[in-house]
């Protein structure tokens, strides 16, 4: 997206485990970037930390960067335990929330369905959502990969409203490449990911109008890190990335955003 800033997001996960630590990185982050002494950082980079649930209350949105929460549910409110609505994220300063990631598929059960709902109850309020597809190992050694993104999609953006797509963020998140060493060392090859958003955008396309469809953004979250960075970065189509492991350390999530924000033009 030319008229957007590049979205990075990050996604803390179950991560770390007091309130003080997840306060010193926040503060290390924002310490970080202002040391960068670049004025239109907020013009170039969106940039979204997505703590756990929990800490969300506890340290509010900083200069850099918004808050973002990693679920929510889909009823505005009830007898659903354990759950958050979508009100409580944005009384707390929220303004993203990541929905789909594979590990709610994976370890809660998650379907296509499931995420649609959580959509559709997300885009009432005024949170912006982050949508993740992707394949599995075993779908991708099949050649299932066109195949299962397009049915996800399908499925997770059956009954949107045209109207709301302008606010949503498509994350190519593939599972085999999540928190592996073989993400890690093979998921960044750039023409494979070019053609999974080539296709993210084809089928939301037959769905939608081109004209509204050119406004979603379609990031990359596949074990992105500092030393694979580089191979995404000129890709043109791509509009940002969803950063898990390596947006916990500062060490490590300053340089990748020193890369993309060096990588922008405006």
């Amino acid at each position: 997206m030319k008229n957007k800033p590049f979205l990075l997001a990050a996604n803390w996960k179950m991560n770390p485990l007091t309130i003080k630590e997840a306060e010193r990185i926040a503060r290390s982050l924002e310490q970080g970037i202002g040391g960068m002494k670049k004025k239109d950082f907020n013009q170039k980079i969106e940039l979204v930390v997505c703590p756990p649930a929990v800490f969300l209350g506890c340290f509010l949105q900083g200069k850099y960067y918004k808050l973002g929460i990693q679920n929510i549910h889909w009823e505005s409110r009830g007898a659903y335990t354990g759950e958050t609505a979508t009100r409580m994220a944005e009384d707390l300063g929220c303004k993203y929330v990541i929905l789909g990631h594979s590990e709610r598929r994976k370890y809660f059960g998650e379907t296509d369905q499931i995420i649609n709902l959580k959509l559709r109850g997300t885009l009432k309020g005024s949170l912006q959502p982050i949508v993740c597809v992707g394949e599995t190992k075993d779908e991708r050694d099949k050649n299932q990969t066109t195949k299962v993104i397009k049915s996800q999609l399908e499925r997770i953006f059956d009954k949107v409203s045209i109207l709301a797509l302008p606010r949503i963020t498509i994350a190519y998140e593939p599972v085999w490449a999540i928190s592996t060493m073989e993400g890690a060392n093979g998921a960044d090859n750039p023409d494979d990911v070019m053609g999974i958003i080539i296709l993210i955008r084809k089928v939301i396309t037959e769905m939608f109008r081109s004209d509204v469809t050119e406004r979603v953004r379609i990031i990359y979250g596949g074990s992105v890190n500092a030393k694979n960075v580089d191979n995404f970065l000129n890709l043109d189509i791509l509009d940002g990335f969803l950063v898990g492991g390596a947006s916990i350390s500062t060490f490590d999530f300053l340089p990748i955003i020193r890369k993309v924000y060096e990588s922008r033009q405006i």
